[in-house]
């Protein structure tokens, strides 16, 4: 099946969510105050982050699946084995996240009047965690079979109830515990839908672990695991550092676009997700190349309108999504953060060649020499300049990242010549 029209699958599955997530968030914004929406916000960032928990056993699966495709037995050793390891993993999240909780409320500098809900709603998130992993491994199985068709059936449906149904649940109680009580439901509808579609292969595959499997996967996944350590820390650490540099009462004013680009990411997303299992089947290096000059148009052509609108219009749309409040103070920060998107975009080609060559050690080493100089920055800007120093820091970074991607990805194709 053909790049573009996977491409497009992909993209149909995250537009419905999207239609229903920004009406949504902009719902929650104005119902359940700044700083509650704020923390609802740091709420994604945190199972986000969860994913350092799967070891990158989620991703092996894909390119060992896509490998095997034409061998069942093995398929099943990999859905199996994989599913025990992130399972084990995600219990060990979600025990870590019980176990420090009482401490997020002083380290998020969260005021008084929120610190008992905010606990409350941090101990009903640790119980996702674990159903969060598992579901993303299952997953897996159709990404590696490039059913696009059903992950994005799925995907449409499952995340517009993440999107929603927290907006929902504060329509009838309007708090930060109400719209975790939202995303919980969310992903356990998620993981129900995932169940039903994947049933034959996880009913196949059992409950039985395979040592040279599991070797097999965490050779790759292992180097991965660096890569989710350190890149869901420079993804998500800009709001944890304005939480606590600025307080939660600012994290919104930030957040807030964050989630928007957050959003807009998902279509260059959906190209590398196509992508990925493609260039790990592709068995000679002109079709890598034709791929990767296919995909860099793409990408450009999807995203620089995108980006050209949001420099134009950034106060008109941030005013019309989340309010005049953040509007007014957010509409700067969009601007920023927006030339981040097009190098987050671009980057995700040259991420995909080097993983799907089997190279996943040389991701996990740019990541390694990105995040301290990352995390300095990050800090003396937000200290110095406030929120407009977060979101050059941020854009600053996956500039860098996308040029270093660029760089190894070149090589690793001079090589394969």
């Amino acid at each position: 099946m053909s790049l573009i029209k996977n491409s497009f699958y992909n993209l149909a599955g995250f537009a419905i969510p999207t239609l229903i997530a920004v009406p949504a968030l902009g719902y929650l914004a104005r119902t359940i105050g700044v700083e509650a929406f704020g923390i609802f916000t740091l709420a994604f960032a945190i199972v986000g982050y969860a994913s350092i928990f799967d070891a990158g056993l989620s991703r092996a699966v894909i390119r060992e699946i896509s490998i095997y495709r034409d061998d069942l037995s093995e398929q099943q050793k990999i859905i199996a084995t994989a599913g025990i390891v992130v399972l084990i993993l995600g219990i060990i999240a979600a025990l870590l996240l019980l176990l420090t909780t009482p401490h997020l409320t002083t380290l998020l500098k969260i005021s008084a009047d929120m610190s008992s809900e905010v606990k409350q709603s941090f101990v009903l998130l640790a119980f996702i965690i674990p159903v969060y992993l598992l579901n993303q491994v299952w997953l897996a199985w159709l990404e590696g079979h490039e059913q696009f068709i059903n992950i994005n059936v799925q995907r449409s449906v499952s995340n517009s109830a993440i999107a929603g149904l927290p907006a929902l649940c504060c329509f009838y109680q309007a708090s930060l515990k109400s719209a975790i009580i939202g995303l919980v439901l969310g992903r356990i509808i998620s993981f129900v839908i995932t169940c039903i579609i994947c049933r034959k292969i996880i009913l196949g595959s059992g409950i039985k672990f395979s040592r040279i499997t599991f070797i097999r996967l965490i050779q790759f996944g292992g180097w991965l695991t660096i890569s989710n350590v350190i890149s869901p820390m420079m993804v998500y650490f800009d709001r944890f550092v304005v939480s606590n540099l600025l307080g939660a009462g600012k994290v919104a004013y930030y957040t807030a676009p964050s989630e928007g680009v957050g959003r807009l990411l998902n279509i260059p997303a959906a190209l590398a997700r196509a992508l990925f299992p493609k260039l790990s089947y592709a068995q000679t290096v002109e079709e890598r190349v034709r791929l990767e000059k296919q995909s860099f148009l793409l990408m450009s052509a999807a995203c620089i309108p995108i980006v050209i609108f949001c420099l134009l219009f950034a106060k008109w749309l941030m005013t019309m999504w989340m309010g005049e409040e953040l509007g007014t103070h957010s509409a700067t920060i969009l601007q920023v953060l927006i030339i981040g998107f097009y190098f987050n975009a671009v980057a995700q080609i040259p991420y995909s060649l080097i993983q799907a060559a089997g190279k996943a050690k040389l991701t996990a080493f740019i990541h390694l020499i990105e995040i301290i100089p990352y995390l300095v920055v990050l800090y003396v800007l937000t200290l110095h300049y406030g929120l407009l120093g977060t979101a050059i820091a941020w854009s600053g970074r996956v500039a860098i990242d996308a040029l270093l991607l660029k760089i190894v990805s070149n090589k690793i194709s001079r090589h394969q010549r």
